[in-house]
């Protein structure tokens, strides 16, 4: 399999090749990659990313999976990659983890900058192709109103990033590739990655104030924690470059994370873990869910659907829920950080009731708590004693 760089690439590829940049140690003779595939070029070349570098890659009469791993067996502007066959989906999951773990973060700081560039007029300074990569990252954000119905919430998981791979394999109207979210960041990254950098004291200084991986990943293991909104970024003639410097690493961060939940998802198992960002009042917040189909039993046509999910809006402060649904019946139990949080939350529970009762769904149990759960597991306590 021939690979050879896109014009995103470039600058990063003659490095490599040259030996003058850490690409280098990455594509050495004999190392394995993780290699995913992100689409098909105008002329029918495969673009895959590789190692964490887009290239275009001539695989004509190749089979290849949606994940794999080559072995890098020349150097050169036209390296060779030796496609590593056999059952190697768990490990190529497992490297991906690997790889992206040391990279990922929150959507906080992210969507902090995203704001603060929108509300200032210092933006229109930055170049055109920036601004026009931002708005697209804009445009792809679902707003609370979206996720409020059905079809809404249906929309904003399809164009949440999780799925993007799936949409360029089979593209459907529904859920066009373009309005996705992992998409739009990948835009932006190969936006950023094509602009001047910013002077190296800049940049050191900038990323020592902006640490990454103080937000949980978001492995099926773990308890999902809600992510607070971010500090307010200045964004000012003097640290403009600054800020476009950080927005080179929360770009990054927020890739790995979006595919550390693809990871982790496993739709065999019936098992998601999916991000949703969503434009509120003066910034952004980000939903959490763990969408889990359970097996059904010897007498059950069904199995009973999980789902848990976890937001941290300012007005409403940190609040997590576990819903459980084998239809008709509706379980549902909330933690709220805040007091007042509760007692707006209990006042909804004729509501949620009637909206329930109109789709044919029956509530069983509705419980709104004070505090956040401390679950050992992906789950609280009380919802697996209720399981078991």
């Amino acid at each position: 399999m021939i690979i050879q760089p896109t014009s995103i690439a470039a600058q990063l590829w003659a490095g490599a090749v040259s030996g003058t940049t850490a690409a280098a140690d990455t594509w050495r003779v004999g190392t394995l990659l993780t290699a995913r595939i992100l689409g098909q070029t105008d002329i029918g070349k495969l673009l895959l990313d590789i190692g964490g570098l887009t290239v275009e890659a001539d695989a004509a009469g190749t089979s290849l999976p949606q994940q794999f791993q080559v072995r890098v067996l020349t150097q050169g502007i036209q390296p060779q990659l030796e496609v590593i066959p056999g059952k190697v989906d768990e490990q190529v999951a497992m490297q991906g983890l690997r790889e992206r773990l040391p990279q990922q973060n929150g959507y906080a700081q992210l969507l902090g900058v995203l704001s603060a560039l929108a509300s200032r007029p210092i933006a229109r300074t930055l170049p055109a192709p920036l601004r026009a990569a931002l708005a697209t990252l804009e445009a792809a954000i679902s707003t609370p109103d979206d996720v409020s119905s059905p079809l809404g919430m249906k929309e904003a998981i399809a164009r949440s990033g999780a799925f993007l791979e799936a949409h360029l394999a089979e593209p459907k109207e529904e859920t066009p590739a373009a309005d996705d979210f992992k998409a739009a960041l990948l835009a932006l990254r190969r936006t950023l990655a094509d602009l001047p950098a910013a002077r190296p004291a800049q940049a050191s200084a900038q990323g020592a104030a902006r640490p990454l991986n103080d937000t949980p990943p978001p492995l099926a293991q773990r308890a999902l924690v809600a992510q607070p909104r971010a500090a307010q970024v200045a964004v000012t003639e003097e640290n403009v470059d600054d800020v476009v410097t950080q927005l080179r690493g929360d770009v990054r961060a927020a890739v790995a994370r979006v595919e550390i939940g693809q990871l982790e998802s496993q739709p065999p198992a019936g098992l998601w873990m999916i991000e949703i960002p969503l434009a509120g009042v003066r910034g952004y917040d980000v939903l959490q869910l763990r969408i889990e189909e359970g097996k059904p039993g010897p007498s059950e046509p069904d199995g009973m659907w999980t789902i848990g999910f976890a937001i941290d809006p300012p007005t409403l402060g940190a609040v997590q829920g576990e819903i459980q649904l084998r239809v008709p019946r509706v379980s549902v139990r909330l933690w709220a950080q805040h007091g007042e949080t509760v007692a707006r939350l209990e006042a909804e529970f004729m509501s949620l009731r009637r909206q329930l009762e109109t789709s044919g769904l029956q509530l069983d149990h509705f419980a709104c708590m004070h505090g956040l759960p401390v679950p050992t597991s992906a789950y609280s306590a009380v919802l697996l004693e209720a399981r078991a």
